[in-house]
């Protein structure tokens, strides 16, 4: 980790509190895959269609675990962000699992996956406040 990234978390650590792991993996992620697009993209070949859909419409959000998870986006990938997070696979796995439906829930309040980063993160960010 460099110093750019020790003081942001810092930074992040202090404004959110303790949502600040889950703006950390947030982060992370949109990093990884290239912005929600891209997750979603990622998720759906890893076989995750009806779940990806049923979190991006306007019903009930299908539930996902934390192997299904593992198994959609890599054991490396997401050894590589547990790492950075201080986390094992299986706690990153989980948290993903725990938390994305809502995330991208909210993220797509009509509907549509937006290819647009800014509004997302504006988005996410007042998720997180």
């Amino acid at each position: 980790m460099g110093l750019f990234d020790n003081v942001a978390g810092a930074m992040m650590n202090k404004m959110m509190g303790e949502k600040a792991p889950l703006a950390k993996l947030a982060m992370e992620l949109f990093q990884q895959y290239g912005g929600l697009p891209g997750i979603l993209q990622t998720l759906k070949h890893g076989g995750l269609d009806a779940q990806v859909d049923s979190w991006v419409g306007s019903g009930a959000n299908l539930k996902v675990d934390a192997q299904q998870i593992g198994a959609a986006l890599g054991s490396s990938v997401l050894a590589g962000i547990a790492g950075k997070l201080d986390m094992t696979t299986e706690q990153l796995s989980q948290k993903i699992a725990e938390y994305l439906p809502d995330v991208v829930n909210q993220l797509t309040p009509n509907g549509v996956v937006e290819n647009n980063p800014a509004l997302i993160m504006s988005r996410l960010m007042g998720m997180l406040k």
